[in-house]
């Protein structure tokens, strides 16, 4: 993959959104982290009400049916916005399996992916992002270390067919398929840091503690 630091300037008029929502919660005792509330709201309204700021469409991937029940009752306090579900084609294929399935859903060349379970989703950072992509394949996070955040990156339909040969070789990582595409833009974690100072927009919630922590953190940010 050559390495791209600049993006050629193309605008992305319809945007997609595909939120992972189909991890089985084992860290937090089998439950819908998404479905958790949060600050009076769930995490999954949260990321939304952030997402639907810059986004035309969700598209919220889950396990099977069974889970789709359990979230459709938040698509009624959405009315007015384009969610849909798409579901997993593989057992225990982690998150690129979700990926894909979202992908091929998506009515977008590019889709923000994310983590149903982050609930401080920055959605200038998305905007940023979405913006970095345009001409290029995909627009990826990148921290000082040169490690990456791939659940909180956009990626254009070109993914697809990556992500299907990982999986004839029996890989499932995410950043396996990303680094055979061609033109994958990083985005230095500094420049984001100038949206979102504190990085919150890359927090997520895998334990109760992780829960405790972000609510400690709000109620000290309430009393100044």
């Amino acid at each position: 993959m050559a390495e791209k630091t600049e993006p050629e300037k193309r605008q992305i008029k319809f945007r997609s959104a595909v939120v992972l929502a189909g991890g089985r919660g084992r860290r937090m005792g089998m439950v819908e982290k998404a479905l958790l509330e949060f600050e009076g709201k769930t995490i999954i309204e949260r990321l939304l009400e952030s997402l639907f700021k810059v986004v035309d469409e969700v598209i919220l991937s889950v396990r099977d049916k069974n889970q789709e029940k359990k979230f459709k009752p938040m698509l009624e306090k959405f009315p007015a916005r384009e969610i849909r579900f798409c579901f997993d084609t593989l057992e225990d294929a982690g998150p690129l399996d979700g990926i894909r399935a979202g992908l091929l859903e998506s009515k977008s060349e590019y889709s923000f992916i994310c983590a149903g379970d982050m609930p401080f989703v920055n959605f200038r950072v998305v905007d940023l992002l979405f913006k970095k992509a345009g001409g290029n394949d995909a627009a990826l996070p990148r921290w000082e270390d040169r490690k990456f955040e791939p659940l909180h990156a956009v990626y254009s339909k070109k993914l697809v067919p990556e992500i299907e040969k990982a999986f004839e070789k029996g890989r499932c990582s995410v950043l396996t398929p990303v680094f055979e595409m061609q033109d994958v833009i990083f985005v230095d974690i500094s420049e984001i840091r100038e949206i979102d100072p504190e990085l919150r927009t890359f927090a997520n919630i895998n334990t109760v503690e992780d829960m405790e922590n972000m609510i400690g953190s709000a109620v000290k940010k309430e009393k100044g």
